[in-house]
């Protein structure tokens, strides 16, 4: 066995020669000795920059150290650097690594530490029973091996080899095809390519297919500078026309373009000799001069036009003439390819020609970091170094962070950033998360996330997801019926987070709130909480939707002891738990419970499950009328709700809502929802989240505003959320639910609805209905219908009523009431209403018509107010709204 460490460690005792001779030409070549410089030019550390200008002076290119100042620079002239060189190289070619003094050689005076390992032609199993062999290693200056039976001196402990050094079996080559490029971006794999096994076959070809990708990137991105082979065969083709031109060709057009000019202006002048003015023979006089200037001129030009294009000629033939004979040649002789081939060669010369150009200070900086191998946008390839740097350059460029430390971690998923800042928050970074994506090209708008530490304040971490983030979350796990309990459920998983931690909500005696858009995931969360409640074995798990009939809970409703769709129906539902809620108080004494219900098998809790809640308010204003048709109160289910959530956590009845927001335009005054100890959000709106969380809570990253919903096909941020559960779910991690086919869903819940457990009797004494009765009242009432089409009867009648006497603008609430009397007097005849005389009657008819019309319009969207429909008239009942009612006219007309 041997093992290799094929990473030299810069900061630990060598340092790499081409580092150094490149450091020793920047230094003596910018007359500059600054540390900071050193670091920024060459894109190394810190250390490593301290270890080469510690090395410099050892070499005699700086001085001593003198402290924050610059070093001076001893050598004054790059030529003066031979000696640097020798010292450098002349111990011959095959050398790498320049030696330095460091903390691990004073640790280890004898040098053992740096001894290389030897060459092993072939590997044999090692035999621990036996002692070890002892090599004959090549012994640094100044060793002297110890005798065996001398006692050994004490040694301190070496540092730890780094990670990536283990060992590994196979037969050691030094050919020298097996040696590697340089390898400034880190991507050199730990398994040392000279040794042939397939594993380290396997890593040098994925370490070159990786350097060769790298490699085509740079040349890509090289063409968009002024070194790209588009500008250099311009540059070139400039160049060579230039020299066509020549001197002659240019001192010719100069001549031309001075006779033209001189030709304009005698005509001009002569134009002007021509108009009777003052000093007339002056005038000719200089226009007559003129004349003869522009003639010479012309002489001149012509002659030298001439001498030009003898001399452009003979260049242009030897330079051009040649190229087209070569390519009418090669298309003579092997057709298209020959001559395409011949094109080729052309371009190529042309680009030669213009290699050189001089680069302004943007394009000098933009061509270094291509040679550098900055990529120009964010890939899930690229190795954590380069996105260091990346990360690194927009914080304290862009967001003007002042940064400490800055740590990269590649995972399948993407990477993550971890900062420590310099006496600042993360509220810099919290508010600049739009500039940091745009500074990271390629990184998906809104998915760069930020996570505020526990442990320190001015300590964050940053995550930058990939294309896929969410591949490591699993399919949501099977449970057997009655295979959980309420005091495990918090195990139970139900999301993971990108690096696929579990996560599971605690929901013993304790309230849940999810909220997010529409199409942003709640009902899978809530799909996910009902796989764990169904799954337990001591707890009557109750669904209350009435926005959408109970789809949201899927086929888990199957598993579950009650599903209510019916406004009167979760009204009684919600007593009979609120009778058991405030009533098992009473018992925990006499059962020895203690402070709490103790939830058991025998004593099982009760959970509400709640979907769409602000369909459940708009139900809760719902009027109750008595047998008369008068309104007695409302059905206040949200009221209701929130005495559950008050008063029966302790007796383990309580709530699991979800809704689309917190806003009042929602939820009206129901702001005990932002209360409960757990929330669940998925994509909302920063007004919810303001009502949900502390202020200060988006500069530590709680960011759900972020998050985007499903839209179409596209899925985006679905049933992502920010969980807020607790110390231990108190930093802004996201996860997402687990979720599982429709029809295992159908399935789970179809068995585990078989065997479903029953109340206990203590607790049933508390109220006159039982969960029995209440659960033959659900069967008994069926799955719910859609409504009929149309308007109610009683809309239909007076519509009848209003053709009758032939449209008018309006009735008059005693004209209506007549009528109806005339057209149903089984119903509203004035005999069936009591009162002391007809003037009695007739009120309590009109004020029970009244009553009638808006019970019957309660469940639609309409409502039909008293309004003015003449103006000598009293109010009455319009025909415009009675015909919007039937659908005959558009809401609003």
């Amino acid at each position: 066995m041997t093992e290799i460490d094929i990473n030299p460690e810069i900061g630990g005792g060598s340092l790499d020669r081409k580092l150094l001779w490149q450091a020793a030409e920047l230094l003596v070549s910018t007359q500059f000795g600054s540390q900071s410089m050193l670091q920024r030019k060459l894109r190394i550390g810190w250390e490593q920059t301290r270890l080469v200008m510690d090395a410099m002076e050892t070499l005699g290119v700086v001085g001593t150290d003198q402290g924050s100042r610059a070093r001076d620079v001893l050598i004054r002239l790059v030529e003066d650097l031979e000696p640097v060189y020798e010292a450098l190289y002349g111990d011959g070619p095959t050398a790498a690594v320049f030696d330095l003094p460091t903390a691990r050689e004073a640790a280890d005076p004898a040098g053992l530490a740096a001894v290389p390992y030897p060459v092993v032609e072939a590997v044999e199993p090692v035999d621990f029973t036996r002692p070890a062999p002892e090599f004959d290693f090549p012994q640094p200056a100044g060793f002297t091996k110890p005798h065996p039976t001398a006692p050994a001196e004490p040694v301190d402990e070496p540092e730890p080899e780094p990670e990536h050094g283990r060992a590994v079996e196979g037969t050691v080559f030094t050919a020298d095809e097996w040696e590697l490029r340089p390898d400034p971006e880190g991507d050199r794999p730990w398994i040392n390519p000279a040794l042939r096994t397939p594993e380290g076959r396997k890593a040098r070809a994925r370490y070159i297919g990786k350097q060769a990708r790298r490699r085509a990137r740079k040349a890509a991105a090289r063409q968009r500078t002024v070194h790209g082979v588009v500008p250099r065969i311009i540059r070139g083709e400039r160049r060579a026309r230039a020299w066509v031109v020549g001197v002659e060709g240019a001192k010719a057009r100069a001549d031309v373009n001075l006779a033209m000019a001189t030709i304009d202006e005698a005509n001009r002048a002569a134009r002007r000799a021509l108009l009777p003015s003052l000093k007339r023979k002056e005038k000719r006089a200089a226009a007559v001069q003129l004349q003869q200037d522009a003639g010479k001129q012309l002489a001149v030009a012509q002659h030298a036009k001439k001498h030009a294009q003898r001399i452009v000629a003979t260049r242009a033939g030897f330079a051009y003439g040649s190229l087209v004979v070569a390519d009418t040649l090669a298309y003579g002789f092997t057709n298209v390819w020959g001559f395409l081939g011949a094109l080729a060669l052309n371009l190529a010369g042309a680009s030669w020609l213009g290699r050189d150009v001089e680069m302004t200070e943007e394009q000098l900086a933009k061509l270094e970091q291509i040679e550098a191998g900055m990529p120009q946008e964010f890939t899930i390839g690229m190795t954590p170094k380069v996105f260091e740097t990346m990360a690194r350059q927009a914080l304290v460029e862009k967001l003007k962070c002042e940064i400490t430390s800055l740590q990269v971690f590649a995972y399948e998923w993407g990477f993550e950033i971890q900062v420590v800042l310099d006496g600042m928050t993360p509220e810099r970074i919290a508010n600049g998360l739009s500039t940091l994506e745009a500074n990271l090209p390629g990184v998906r708008t809104s998915s760069v996330q930020l996570r505020q530490s526990m442990k320190s304040r001015n300590r964050c971490t940053i995550v930058v997801p990939g294309p896929n983030p969410w591949k490591s979350v699993p399919e949501l796990p099977y449970r057997a019926p009655k295979s959980l309990t309420t005091k495990d459920i918090h195990t139970a998983q139900l999301a993971a987070s990108m690096s696929g931690d579990v996560l599971g909500l605690p929901m013993c005696r304790t309230n849940v709130n999810m909220v997010g858009k529409s199409r942003a995931g709640k009902s899978t969360w809530l799909r996910a909480v009902l796989d764990a409640l169904t799954a337990t074995n001591d707890q009557i798990v109750i669904g209350i939707d009435l926005g959408s009939a109970g789809s949201g809970f899927g086929g888990l409703r199957k598993g579950m002891h009650l599903t209510v769709t019916d406004p009167e129906f979760a009204a009684e539902v919600l007593d009979w738990a609120l009778a058991v809620g405030k009533g098992r108080p009473v018992l925990f004494d006499e059962l020895g419970m203690g402070l709490n219900w103790q939830t058991s098998p025998e004593r099982p809790g009760v959970k509400v499950v709640v979907d769409e809640f602000p369909a459940l308010v708009k139900a809760s204003r719902k009027p109750i009328y008595d047998g008369e048709g008068k309104k007695i109160g409302e059905l206040d289910l949200d009221g209701k709700l929130q005495e559950l959530a008050v008063t029966s956590s302790k007796s383990d009845v309580t709530l699991a809502v979800a809704g689309q927001g917190l806003t009042r335009a929602l939820i009206g005054k129901n702001t005990w929802l932002t209360e409960l100890p757990v929330q669940v959000m998925c994509a909302c709106d920063v007004d919810d989240l303001m009502l949900l969380m502390p202020a200060g809570a988006m500069d530590e990253g709680w960011c759900p505003n972020r998050l985007v919903p499903a839209m179409g096909d596209d899925l985006n941020d679905v049933s992502v959320a920010y969980v807020l559960a607790g110390s231990q779910h108190s930093e802004a991690i996201t996860y997402r639910a687990c979720i599982t086919s429709d029809e295992e869903y159908l399935r789970r819940g179809t068995e585990r609805g078989q065997d479903l457990i029953g109340m206990d009797t203590e607790s049933e004494e508390f109220h006159y209905v039982t969960l029995a009765d209440l659960m033959a009242k659900a069967a008994a009432m069926g799955p719910t219908r859609r409504r009929p089409a149309g308007p109610p009867h009683l809309i239909t009648l007076i519509r009848q009523i209003f053709e009758a006497v032939g449209d008018p603008a309006g009735l008059s609430q005693e004209e209506l009431a007549a009528a109806l009397g005339r057209m149903d007097p089984g119903r509203w005849s004035l005999e069936r209403f009591e009162g002391a005389d007809e003037a009695e009657q007739t009120a309590a008819r009109i004020e029970a018509v009244r009553a009638a019309i808006n019970a019957v319009l309660e469940p639609t969207e309409h409502s039909w107010q008293l309004e003015k429909y003449s103006k000598s008239l009293p109010r009455g009942y319009r025909l415009r709204d009675l015909k919007v009612i039937t659908g005959e006219a558009p809401k609003g007309s």
